[in-house]
């Protein structure tokens, strides 16, 4: 004959251990959602302020190309060669010698330059903001002192076999606080055109 087996049910103890690790997969699972969540707040933003930042730089670009320019920063007298060029044709905030490059075709946007370059193809085409947005302005050894939140780089380039000349303008914009910030990768790249108005 078979004997009954009594049921054996599960024990206070089991149950609290149950309960506790249940509570720490929910909170640690809650606490990656809102990091996540953070970091995807903060590059939106980070994203939002770059975008901007290049609008910005793209609209003063197009500023001292126009009909009237800014002074005496004219499409003609911001393309002709830099020694020739207004001190109101530099639109980097560097007073440094040899960075007034206007609307001169060169410039690079694939490299970050972080801090202010003394040779190469960024100078006359990078500056360098705070945390609000507002450029640096002084010599390359005062800019080297600070620490930019954001770095701009543009290249300019001459459209070919275009009349009237254009011009492509392009700028990138690096955040320095933004995730992946040490990959060296641009956060904002925008490109506009710009043509001789006379």
């Amino acid at each position: 004959m078979k004997r009954i087996q009594p049921e054996r049910g599960v024990s206070l103890a089991e149950t609290m251990i149950a309960i506790v690790v249940a509570l720490f997969g929910v909170f640690s699972l809650g606490a990656l959602i809102f990091q996540t969540t953070a970091t995807n707040k903060n590059q939106g933003t980070e994203t939002t302020r770059a975008t901007i930042y290049a609008q910005d730089k793209i609209e003063g670009l197009l500023a001292i190309g126009s009909p009237t320019g800014v002074g005496a920063a004219t499409f003609v007298n911001c393309a002709q060669a830099a020694s020739s060029q207004p001190a109101i044709c530099n639109t980097t905030g560097i007073t440094d010698t040899g960075w007034t490059q206007g609307l001169l075709a060169g410039g690079q946007i694939a490299t970050l330059v972080p801090t202010c370059p003394n040779s190469g193809t960024s100078v006359g085409y990078v500056d360098y903001l705070d945390a609000n947005g507002i450029q640096f302005v002084g010599s390359c050894s005062t800019v080297a002192g600070m620490t930019p939140s954001y770095v701009r780089h543009w290249l300019i380039q001459d459209v070919t076999g275009s009349n009237p000349a254009l011009k492509q303008i392009t700028v990138a914009v690096y955040s320095q606080a933004a995730v992946a910030a040490g990959g060296g990768k641009p956060i904002v790249i925008l490109t506009s055109f710009l043509t001789n108005p006379n």
